[in-house]
């Protein structure tokens, strides 16, 4: 494998879980551009010029975002923790220990939607938090029909869907927080 090969095969590595035909299309350029360079000199010294490949790729990663297939997957993570910010535990008998686990589950959840928002960007983390809002509210109507009063006043339901809207800011906020105050990339 030539340098060139290698360099760009590291830098695949690194744009792993963006959009394929995104992917491509930046190794083409980059092809170009490392084989334009090792024409003018040697594709040693091309290579060595160029900056290090995690870093090319991280800025291609953060131009450009996470391909469908991963923010859905992200997404779907997130609905499925929120299926467990509920205390299920009800159901089987198990008190206290059911709104214990159904607490760390919802600030599992939290820490994750921030995670997603500032790692995948904002449009993710608001995908993930709409639908881990709305997984919510749709398991407790599911769990409404099946079980008859889950949530016994207008207070306590308010309270669900404004924790539940939360998510969709907490999804969001922090991204677009992140995109905000990045300082500015002049180098590419």
């Amino acid at each position: 494998m030539s340098a060139v090969e290698e360099y760009l095969h590291r830098v695949s590595r690194g744009m792993a879980g963006m959009d394929p035909r995104i992917r491509e299309d930046v190794l083409r350029e980059l092809r170009s551009h490392l084989s334009d360079a090792a024409a003018e000199s040697d594709e040693a010294r091309a290579v060595a010029a160029a900056e290090l490949p995690a870093i090319v790729a991280g800025r291609y990663k953060a131009m450009y975002g996470y391909g469908p297939l991963v923010r859905s997957g992200l997404a779907g993570l997130a609905g499925v923790l929120a299926v467990f910010t509920l205390p299920l535990g009800l159901y089987a008998g198990i008190g206290t220990l059911s709104f214990t686990l159904a607490i760390v589950t919802l600030i599992a959840l939290v820490a994750y939607l921030m995670a997603v928002a500032v790692k995948a960007g904002s449009g993710t983390g608001l995908a993930a938090g709409a639908t881990a809002g709305v997984v919510r509210i749709a398991s407790l109507a599911v769990f409404q029909s099946i079980a008859g009063a889950v949530v016994p006043d207008a207070s306590g339901l308010g309270l669900f869907v404004a924790v539940s809207a939360v998510l969709v800011l907490i999804g969001f906020v922090p991204g677009r927080a992140r995109e905000a105050w990045r300082p500015p990339d002049v180098s590419m």
